[in-house]
């Protein structure tokens, strides 16, 4: 290769591949810092919202073991006052987290939809019109189709995604109960 060629072709692949391993080595420092405090962040928004749904529990104990898809955590209450399921449904515009609280007699006791990327103004209302997740309050842990509820206007996909989230929870709280 002569010096011409080198400088027309060489050059801006090494420079193009030093800016890439540059880039990638600080995308690796920074991740380094900042996954243990999202993480952290993450936990403490899902205590806060497991308080919320099951007021009466002072501590919560991770179950683990349970296969149900779409079930992201599953804890109890040591003092016997329930569960608390998080699980997510498949939205219009990516998951829809939730957590839903299952007193001692295995009825919904409180849900609690959780922040999420569906449209504005639609099916964002899960998370800013906390009063539409009302309604699942006293429901027996069975599952349920949209056709059960009253699901939000204009919003379908993300009224689906509710009931999946919801049934999905009902499932997993099933699965640790049978266990036990």
């Amino acid at each position: 290769m002569t010096k011409e060629q080198f400088n027309e072709y060489g050059k801006p692949i090494a420079v193009l591949g030093a800016i890439c391993v540059v880039t990638s080595l600080l995308l690796g420092i920074t991740n380094a810092f900042t996954a243990p405090v999202i993480k952290e962040n993450e936990r403490r928004v899902a205590q806060a919202a497991y308080h919320e749904v099951l007021p009466a529990a002072e501590t919560f104990e991770t179950i683990t073991g349970y296969t149900t898809a779409d079930v992201l955590e599953i804890v109890k209450d040591p003092a016997g006052n329930g569960y608390v399921v998080k699980a997510q449904g498949q939205g219009y515009g990516g998951k829809v987290p939730v957590v839903v609280a299952f007193d001692a007699n295995g009825q919904i006791s409180a849900v609690k939809f959780l922040e999420n990327n569906e449209t504005k103004g639609f099916g964002s209302r899960l998370y800013e019109e906390p009063e539409w997740s009302t309604q699942f309050a006293g429901m027996p842990a069975e599952s349920f189709t949209i056709s059960e509820i009253d699901a939000i206007s204009g919003a379908t996909t993300s009224s689906k995604a509710a009931v999946q989230a919801i049934n999905a929870a009902i499932a997993g709280y099933n699965e640790v109960k049978g266990a036990q």
